[in-house]
């Protein structure tokens, strides 16, 4: 649905980043996202960095961030993990 301007679709989402060199990491964080969200997590690649991994998880609840650095540091074992949560509709 456009916003009144008639833009793109309002999303608010969380968006992750992390570096891990395997992609059984990888494809566990995306497996533990879906299982305990609901929603699956999209997979944007970095095309110079194929460890940097970034997703991208369609929540419309905000305050989550530490909840998914922790799932996600508990998988791939890096506190390392940086969570933003996106609202365009600000």
């Amino acid at each position: 649905m456009p916003d009144r301007e008639g833009s793109a679709v309002h999303k608010k989402l969380y968006r992750i980043y992390y570096t891990t060199y395997y992609d059984s990491e990888h494809e566990e964080v995306k497996r533990k996202l879906k299982e305990k969200y609901g929603v699956e997590p999209a997979d944007i690649k970095s095309s110079v960095l194929p460890e940097f991994r970034f997703l991208e998880l369609p929540i419309a609840k905000g305050g989550l961030e530490k909840e998914i650095s922790e799932l996600v540091s508990s998988i791939i074992g890096s506190k390392y993990v940086k969570v933003d949560w996106i609202d365009t509709g600000v």
